[in-house]
């Protein structure tokens, strides 16, 4: 049976004309099931975003009036096989009408694997391509989106590699300093994100673990070649190991990704320094111990931090 299979999800087909760097936003899954959706649950969001991101779009935090919204309804199971029954539902809407519904069961898919415990994010990546697949496809949203006003992406502006004012001669021999690069650490294989530690009396458990979905989807997204465990996975894990994440501090840390099988752990913590809240993350190499990066968000609030936290995750994936 096809969904038994543990292959990757098929490439995305080719963008559509009318795409245009369209602008649209990502919610939910606003209702999971029990079983295998709960466990990939957490990853679906990210995947779809990262798919419509490699297809063209441009995803948005909010959508406005002309601007397209993806609806993840729901991912749930129903009665019918244990597989095939798998089932995420999704509707595209435009200026508060709907474009078109979308249904996307395991059935219908060549890369689920039935070992949810351990492919969660896999298969979260697998429904997230079959719900994009099926968008660029729709005709309902070719004519909805050739109908409605482009949103192209925004082209950045020229980097000015001159000096305001003039700049005297120069002779063969001086040297022009060249613009700061940055790109992508090349990593691969298997990337674990510890839950940032909680120094804080104003966040919960619940609020420090978002966070750290935050940091998992930054991931995806600027490292899409790894192999993102879920923290359901780690829990499996560290729990054959007989060790308690909160137990684990500095090199025990690395020590943890050698144990669970990750070739790069992300560690950290949240804490408030004077009237500020810092978010401080780590990238170590699991291998040699080495401390590939790090990078620090701050705000003066939780909401402040929140906006801070996409970018220090960013950055921690970002050489200079």
């Amino acid at each position: 049976m096809g969904c038994a299979s543990l292959r990757t999800a098929p490439p995305l087909p080719a963008a559509p004309a009318w795409l245009n760097g369209q602008h649209i936003a990502v919610e939910g899954p606003l209702k999971v099931g029990v079983g295998g959706p709960e466990l990939a649950a957490a990853g679906l969001r990210g995947a779809v975003q990262a798919d419509l991101r490699s297809a063209g779009f441009e995803v948005v935090k909010a959508a406005s009036a002309s601007e397209l919204r993806l609806s993840l309804d729901s991912f749930t199971r129903t009665d019918e096989a244990v597989m095939g029954g798998t089932l995420v539902k999704a509707s595209l809407w435009r200026s508060g009408r709907e474009v078109d519904r979308f249904e996307v069961t395991a059935d219908q898919l060549d890369c689920v694997s039935p070992l949810w415990g351990v492919s969660a994010q896999k298969n979260a990546e697998c429904f997230g391509r079959g719900v994009v697949t099926a968008l660029l496809r729709s005709g309902k949203v070719a004519e909805a989106a050739t109908n409605a006003p482009a949103t192209p992406r925004a082209q950045p502006a020229p980097v000015q590699m001159l000096a305001a004012q003039p700049s005297p001669p120069r002779s063969d021999s001086t040297a022009i300093a060249a613009p700061v690069q940055t790109r992508a650490l090349p990593l691969k294989g298997k990337l674990a994100v510890l839950d940032l530690k909680n120094f804080t009396r104003d966040l919960s458990k619940e609020n420090a673990q978002y966070f750290s979905d935050v940091i998992r989807q930054a991931s995806l997204k600027m490292e899409p070649g790894l192999d993102i465990m879920t923290r359901e996975n780690l829990l499996v894990l560290l729990q054959a190991t007989g060790k308690k994440l909160e137990e684990c501090e500095g090199e025990c840390e690395v020590d943890t990704g050698r144990r669970i099988g990750a070739d790069h752990i992300v560690s950290g913590e949240i804490q408030k320094v004077g009237s500020r809240y810092k978010l401080t993350l780590r990238l170590h190499d699991t291998k040699e111990g080495r401390l590939l990066a790090s990078s620090i968000g701050s705000g003066k609030s939780i909401d402040e931090l929140d906006e801070s936290a996409q970018k220090a995750a960013e950055d921690l994936f970002t050489a200079r």
